[in-house]
């Protein structure tokens, strides 16, 4: 009975190929390689000229942070997969716990034309923070739903005899 009401409040469809990945801040979403970027950056590097700290933000990028309830970890990477039987998932590495989201953030292109954000409108990260119940469960990273780099979930074929 449990499983069934897990199943049913769960972000994601049941997929057999990645019914047993559950990490504690991330999720496999569907995710379209093409479009997927994922960059670790250190909020308190923010506005410093780069010095080749490998989490600190490029030439025309700035440093987001993300939005969450309680408490959230950014994993150190994450990708979409191109082959294999996760193509088209995204995977992360699994060391959760290592990056708060009150001192890290992500790396996103700044808008055309401009050499930092406004401090009234935060740049889009195309990630957020999910969970079931943030007393009871980890909030999972996960792909915005209107993000270019979130593909849908293609439902499962059964050749049929």
């Amino acid at each position: 009975m449990l499983a069934v009401l897990v199943a049913a409040t769960a972000k994601l469809p049941f997929d057999q190929a990645t019914d047993h990945i559950d990490h504690d801040c991330w999720a496999p979403d569907y995710c379209e390689p093409k479009e997927f970027r994922y960059k670790l950056c250190k909020l308190r590097l923010r506005g410093r000229k780069p010095k080749g700290d490998e989490f600190q933000c490029g030439p025309g990028e700035f440093c987001e942070e993300l939005d969450c309830l309680d408490k959230c970890w950014l994993p150190t990477e994450c990708r979409c997969e191109t082959e294999g039987p996760l193509v088209g998932r995204m995977l992360c590495s699994e060391d959760c716990f290592a990056h708060p989201s009150t001192q890290w953030g992500l790396c996103v292109p700044l808008p055309e034309g401009q050499d930092e954000p406004h401090d009234d409108e935060p740049l889009k990260t195309h990630f957020h923070f999910y969970t079931q119940h943030e007393l009871l469960y980890n909030s999972k990273l996960h792909i915005d739903e209107d993000s270019p780099m979130r593909r849908t979930p293609m439902p499962q074929r059964h050749d049929e005899l």
